[in-house]
């Protein structure tokens, strides 16, 4: 039942990633994220999904968006860049799954 509750939560924020709607990062975040651009090429899906189920689910107990958003504010720089990085990707194959559908 966990499982399934973490997934549905991961699934809406990834949703409303695909959107435009970011609440979990802060700008400065995600440009400071991007600043290596050959690390934001060189990821997998399976690596940014297992990543993003890994940091989420230390995450998700926080019942509200600010509380996950200063959990996320407490982790490693390093752990925090690669976390916003595989969202990102992971928000990228949505709206590109998306996109198929439409045609």
């Amino acid at each position: 039942m966990r499982k399934m509750q973490e997934a549905q939560g991961l699934d809406q924020l990834i949703e409303a990633g695909s959107t435009g709607y970011l609440p979990l990062f802060f700008q400065e975040w995600i440009t400071e994220s991007y600043s290596d651009k050959s690390e934001v090429k060189r990821m997998s899906f399976s690596r940014a999904a297992e990543t993003v189920h890994k940091i989420y689910g230390q995450i998700e107990k926080h019942h509200s968006i600010e509380k996950k958003k200063t959990a996320i504010q407490a982790l490693q720089n390093e752990v925090r860049k690669d976390f916003v990085l595989s969202f990102m990707k992971m928000v990228e194959y949505r709206t590109l799954d998306k996109m198929k559908e439409l045609h």
